[in-house]
């Protein structure tokens, strides 16, 4: 962790009866302000960078301006607008004061995206599950809603009938979009230019795995994801590493590939670390030892919109790593109450 972090941020939320959170399902961290998705009580929540509470954005509800179920948020920071997606309908658009601003017709097959600096957007797939979902992972579009491009990771020789993308992984750096899904090795990069491959994963899982991953008559089959299988939970890159978060049986593993090098370095996740957790992703711990403060272990599921990342801890689990003798040199910044809100914890990368 120390030879690619160079500054760690610890930012308490403010907790107050407007703005409990108790099950954040996705966070989007801007120059001046933190967007947050609470997923239990189905609100959008905005806290400035220092933590301090601002407002609720929109409501749940059926008039306008007012959104159904969330799939995701995401922020264009040079217009000063907050999307939130939902599962069949279109993204709603806010400024950050706040105010609706508009519907945006021209996403409604996507399930979330990421802005780039000259405007265009890289597009997540929808998945609605089970039958519902949009004709590729992901797509390259123009500010005014033409689609540029866009990728289908399906596996050659498999029926439309058929094909399901049983997830999404759609992770934003300064890079560029990374976009993997379980029914490929390849992942892919979406860029402001085109979309084109990434890396290409050595899984060697057997060629039948890859078919029937993506068929939605036998993706829930026990015969499918068996213990053999080495599966993909989520990945980042920072300017000099790609992480990946991988599972073979009841094993976690976070994998580092230094993309200069080419050196892999592979740790197996300690019992400890996923008895604390409750989630992927969301409310978990599961990740790389901190090298650098002894804070929480590193594994930041969130993009920054200056290119750092951000991972959120709660309370709950601050006390199962205390209880189990972790956190002993930790910042004193980790010592909230119980029924505190979470803190956010922003990293930034050596360049």
């Amino acid at each position: 962790m120390k030879e690619d972090v160079v500054s760690i941020q610890y930012i308490p939320l403010e907790t107050t009866d407007s703005c409990l959170i108790s099950n954040l399902l996705n966070l989007q961290v801007t120059t001046d302000y933190m967007f947050m998705y609470n997923g239990k009580t189905e609100e959008v929540l905005q806290f400035d960078r220092k933590g301090k509470f601002i407002r609720r954005v929109g409501r749940q509800g059926n008039g306008p301006g007012e959104y159904s179920m969330i799939s995701e948020l995401a922020v264009d920071d040079s217009n000063k607008e907050l999307s939130i997606f939902q599962y069949g309908g279109d993204a709603l658009v806010y400024s950050y004061d706040g105010t609706f601003l508009r519907n945006d017709t021209t996403v409604k097959q996507a399930g979330g995206m990421y802005v780039f600096a000259d405007g265009k957007r890289a597009l997540k797939g929808l998945v609605m599950k089970p039958f519902e979902q949009a004709p590729w992972a992901g797509a390259l579009q123009q500010a005014d809603g033409l689609l540029l491009k866009s990728k289908s990771l399906f596996p050659q020789g498999l029926s439309q009938d058929v094909c399901f993308m049983k997830e999404i992984c759609f992770s934003p750096s300064t890079e560029g979009v990374l976009l993997f899904t379980a029914c490929n090795d390849t992942v892919a990069g979406i860029y402001a230019n085109g979309i084109e491959p990434a890396y290409v994963l050595k899984r060697e899982n057997p060629t039948e795995y890859y078919m029937d991953i993506a068929n939605i008559n036998k993706f829930r089959d026990n015969t499918v994801e068996t213990d053999q299988i080495i599966g993909v939970y989520d990945l980042f890159e920072s300017p000099h590493y790609l992480y990946l978060r991988l599972y073979k049986g009841d094993a976690i593993f976070i994998q580092r590939f230094d993309k200069k090098t080419g050196e892999l370095k592979s740790q197996r996740i300690p019992d400890d670390y996923l008895e604390c957790s409750a989630a992927i992703p969301g409310g978990n711990v599961i990740g790389m030892d901190n090298d650098i403060d002894g804070g929480i272990p590193f594994w930041p599921e969130y993009v920054m919109a200056d290119g750092g990342r951000a991972q959120v801890v709660n309370a709950d689990i601050l006390l199962a790593l205390r209880e189990k003798g972790y956190l002993k040199q930790a910042p004193d910044v980790l010592n909230i109450g119980d029924e505190a809100n979470p803190v956010v914890i922003l990293y930034k990368f050596k360049r």
